[in-house]
């Protein structure tokens, strides 16, 4: 029992070190590398006109974000589903945006208003599928592709993230996790980034409380 015990003590460890690192590789990374992102609204106006490439590339930018958002309504094992519905019909919608500058906002709404929707309907999945669905589904592969962090997440991670409050967990997940850039977690949730900044730098201080804690009682436990 006692190796057990030492084992899930240096996977937090390791877990914060990771944490706590990752940030300082991401600037190292940025800096060595050119910026030659295209705007959010370059690629809604392309998508507009059906280029299923631009809107690939906005799937890929946030759709760990309307994820993370679904999860936070529905049940974890329908969220992959009420989020590729809201992209879906993000797509079909995007004529009507009125500022593509602020499409991940739009889709942010859109994302919470589907997730609802599915919560009051008692989780019924029918749904008559468009044939646009299909070609959207064939042509634009983020939609279907698995995100990495299911298959990289520790199990201890995840429970500490469980105990801190919402906004604080949300800003850690993407970040770290979905390594969702702060400009687009800001874009998204439609706030300053200094206010997501804020939730990364206090979230991390409250994470690392979270697993002292675990350390402390795992220790408890051992002695008695």
């Amino acid at each position: 029992m006692t190796p057990s015990k030492k084992s899930d003590g240096s996977t937090n460890l390791f877990t914060i070190k990771r944490l706590y690192t990752r940030n300082d590789r991401t600037k190292t990374r940025s800096m060595a590398q050119p910026k030659a992102e295209t705007p959010d609204e370059v690629l809604v106006v392309a998508a507009i006109l059906g280029d299923f490439d631009a809107f690939d590339v906005l799937v890929r930018r946030y759709r760990a974000a309307v994820i993370r958002t679904a999860q936070s309504i529905v049940a974890a094992n329908d969220a992959e589903d009420v989020a590729q519905d809201a992209l879906l019909l993000a797509f079909k919608a995007l004529p009507s945006i009125d500022d593509p500058a602020k499409f991940a906002a739009w889709l942010m709404i859109i994302t919470r208003h589907r997730a609802l929707r599915f919560v009051k309907q008692a989780g019924k999945r029918q749904r008559n599928q468009m044939p646009l669905d299909t070609v959207l589904l064939e042509q634009v592969g983020a939609l279907t592709e698995p995100l990495v962090h299911q298959q990289e997440t520790s199990d201890a991670l995840m429970q500490a993230l469980d105990t801190l409050p919402d906004d604080y967990a949300l800003a850690l997940r993407l970040h770290f996790l979905d390594e969702v850039p702060q400009k687009r977690i800001a874009a998204f949730l439609d706030v300053p980034l200094s206010t997501v900044k804020w939730r990364v730098f206090r979230g991390k201080q409250l994470l690392r409380e979270a697993f002292e804690r675990t350390e402390a009682l795992d220790t408890i436990w051992t002695e008695t």
